[in-house]
């Protein structure tokens, strides 16, 4: 996009074509990000609504922490330590989750209503420059719904997410 402002309403950000690709069927925009905002390095600001039964699968961002706050519905975000603790949290309206940079995590809708939410990268200005890193074949969870809080036990080869990050890191 050519029209660099400081200030943009999410209806005006057109659809991009990876993100309906990582994503399909969700609305989604990047709104305050380094391709839309002048003097941005650092912050990609977006805003997402979930259709039910839907999911972000797992993923990293090798180069930006991540923020997500839940506007209405619900949704569950879940994590991997750096112990290998596997946690999801069923996140409702006013909730919010922080992963920091490098963390695999995701972010899924089991439920049978949409969700809403914005979410924020700090320490990269787009998508592509946070470092992604799909990891949707490396971690398989599976679209249940939560209450609260729970702790799984995950089958993850270690060398295979290595390898899919390194394949991201070695592209850029």
């Amino acid at each position: 996009m050519s029209t660099r402002k400081q200030v943009w309403a999410y209806q005006e950000i057109p659809e991009d074509p990876e993100v309906t690709r990582l994503m399909p069927g969700f609305e989604i925009q990047y709104m305050i990000d380094g391709d839309h905002v002048e003097k941005n390095d650092r912050a990609v600001f977006g805003h997402c609504v979930f259709p039910p039964v839907s999911q972000h699968s797992p993923h990293r961002h090798l180069k930006a922490d991540e923020l997500v706050y839940v506007i209405s519905g619900r949704v569950v975000n879940g994590q991997i330590d750096e112990d290998g603790v596997v946690t999801e949290y069923e996140c409702t309206a006013g909730m919010a989750t922080f992963v920091p940079e490098g963390r695999i995590h995701w972010t899924r809708n089991p439920f049978d209503e949409p969700a809403e939410f914005v979410f924020v990268y700090y320490g990269a200005s787009s998508l592509e420059a946070s470092g992604l890193v799909d990891l949707t074949a490396e971690v398989p969870i599976t679209n249940d719904p939560v209450s609260g809080t729970r702790h799984l036990q995950l089958d993850i080869d270690q060398a295979q997410v290595d390898a899919a990050s390194k394949k991201v890191e070695d592209a850029e």
